[in-house]
C-alpha cells in the first residue's frame, strides 16, 4: 500500500523576501514629491526623509496609531488592492492652525474623537496632491490613476484590510525647523503591495476583475442624465378609409378605453397597468412588467 503523501497548497510569495530596491527608488522619488506638496501649505523648506520598508500585519500597524488618525483609503490603478495615507492628527492641527493666519509651531494634540470641517477641508486638499505625486512617481512604469473610496479616523472602521493581512509600510518623517516633525504612512494592503512589486519588476501583472470605482461613479452620475420618453395609449378605435377622409372640425369620435392600457419606454412595451388618480391628476398604475423582448 502507497504512504499518503502531504500536499501543501500553494500560497502567494513572501513579499519580505523580494528585492525591494526598485520599491526603495520608488520611495526615494516621493521624498522630493512629498516636499513639494508641503511647502506649498506651509510656505517655508520642508525635509523628508523615507523611513525602512516595513512588512508587518494590519493589527500590528494600527496597534501602532495613538488617538485620532486622518485615514484615507484609495485604489491606484492598474494596481489590485488598496492603499491608505495615514496623517498624524498634530500635523493636521498645524496646517489648520497656519492657513489661519496662526504661526507654525509645535501644537498639543486636542482630546477629540472626530476632525472638524476646516481639518476635513485641508485633508481632502491634502490627500488628493500626496496620492496624485505617488502616481507620477509610477510613471516610466505605467499610467496610473487614483481614486478616493473613504475616509477614516479609526483603523476599525477600514475594510480594505483584515487584522491578520500582511502589509506593505513606507512611513516618510517630515522635519520643518529643529523643533516641529511628523510622520505619513503609505500602507499597501497585501494585493497592492503584491502588484507593485510586480510593476516595477516588470512583471507581467494579473487583469484585476474588481471594478474600477471612478469608472463606477462616472457611469452612475451619466445614467442620472438619461431620460427616457414614456407614453401609454388609452384605446385604439378603428375606422375605415372613406370615413377618415369624410371628418370635419366638430365631429366625435367614440372610443371605448382599454381595461389594461400598455406603457411603452420608447418603442418597447415596458408594463401594463390601470389608469386611475392621485393627488388630484390622472395616474397609470403598473401591474404588471413585461419580460425579454416583448414590443
Amino acid at each position: 500500500m502507497t504512504a499518503p503523501v502531504t500536499h501543501i497548497f500553494a500560497e502567494k510569495s513572501n513579499h519580505s523576501l523580494a528585492d525591494m530596491s526598485p520599491m526603495r527608488r520608488i520611495s526615494d522619488k516621493y521624498e522630493s514629491g512629498l516636499a513639494i506638496a508641503i511647502e506649498q501649505l506651509v510656505g517655508e523648506k520642508v525635509d523628508v526623509i523615507a523611513q525602512d520598508i516595513r512588512f508587518l500585519s494590519y493589527g500590528d500597524w494600527s496597534d501602532e496609531l495613538d488617538g485620532l488618525s486622518s485615514l484615507s483609503i484609495f485604489r491606484l490603478l492598474p494596481l489590485r488592492g488598496s492603499l491608505i495615507f495615514r496623517l498624524e492628527e498634530a500635523m493636521i492641527n498645524s496646517l489648520v492652525e497656519l492657513y489661519f493666519g496662526g504661526t507654525l509651531g509645535p501644537l498639543v494634540a486636542r482630546n477629540k474623537d472626530c476632525f472638524r470641517e476646516a481639518e476635513l477641508q485641508l485633508i481632502a486638499r491634502l490627500q488628493g496632491a500626496l496620492i496624485q505625486q505617488l502616481g507620477d512617481c509610477f510613471a516610466d512604469h505605467a499610467v496610473m490613476k487614483h481614486a478616493l473610496l473613504h475616509h477614516e479616523t479609526s483603523p476599525l472602521h477600514v475594510t480594505v484590510c483584515k487584522r491578520d493581512e500582511q502589509v506593505m509600510c513606507q512611513s516618510f518623517k517630515i522635519s520643518i525647523r529643529p523643533d516641529i516633525s511628523w510622520q505619513i504612512d503609505v500602507v499597501y494592503s497585501a494585493d497592492a503591495a503584491e502588484s507593485a512589486i510586480e510593476l516595477i519588476q516588470n512583471k507581467s501583472m494579473e487583469q484585476s476583475e474588481a471594478s474600477d470605482p471612478h469608472w463606477q461613479r462616472q457611469w452612475y452620475n451619466g445614467l442620472q442624465q438619461i431620460y427616457l420618453p414614456l407614453r401609454t395609449i388609452l384605446a385604439q378605435p378603428v375606422m375605415q378609409l372613406p370615413e377618415l377622409f369624410e371628418l370635419k372640425p366638430g365631429d366625435v369620435i367614440p372610443i371605448t378605453p382599454r381595461v389594461k392600457p400598455p406603457l411603452f419606454v420608447a418603442n418597447h412595451k415596458f408594463a401594463t397597468g390601470t389608469l386611475g388618480e392621485k393627488n388630484g391628476c390622472a395616474a397609470f398604475k403598473i401591474e404588471h412588467i413585461e419580460r425579454g423582448d416583448a414590443r
